[in-house]
């Protein structure tokens, strides 16, 4: 007959090392595994960064020429010439993306850029917050696959 020979301490100790170990390892793990599920992204239309709702450095209303501001910011999304007068409007769309393992989570900040000009000179610079949104996708064959 085969008899348990008793443990030795140093044995016991290692055994209770490695356990400890192993609970330490648990929520490094699952932190590393929560970041590969998750990604982000963003993306961002226009010609001019708005967002900060602060006027381009080299905008200065009475000074700024129109054709300055098509040299620095390029074609503009509107124009409008009435007499003496011009108007030129910029868009900044901003979307940024956080992507779960079943959802896409979007969030959305437009702005717009008024330039008025009275004789090819800029007489006023204004910027609005034309809109935010907030958005989610959900896959729903994935939520199936899942709720099995």
């Amino acid at each position: 007959m085969l008899r348990q020979l008793p443990t030795i301490p140093v044995q016991e100790e290692a055994q209770g090392n490695r356990m400890t170990k192993f609970y330490f390892l648990l929520p490094i793990t699952g932190i590393l595994l929560f970041m590969l599920l998750v990604g982000c992204s963003k993306t961002r239309i226009g010609k001019v960064e708005l967002s900060d709702e602060k006027l381009p450095n080299f905008l200065k209303v009475g000074t700024t020429s129109a054709q300055e501001v098509l040299e620095q910011i390029g074609e503009p999304f509107g124009y409008r010439e009435q007499e003496n007068r011009s108007a030129m409007i910029f868009l900044d769309f901003q979307e940024d993306y956080v992507n779960l393992l079943i959802t896409e989570i979007r969030l959305e900040k437009a702005y717009r850029l008024d330039l008025v000009f009275q004789d090819d000179i800029l007489q006023k610079a204004e910027i609005k917050k034309e809109g935010w949104g907030f958005g989610a996708n959900m896959d729903p064959q994935l939520l199936q696959l899942l709720a099995r």
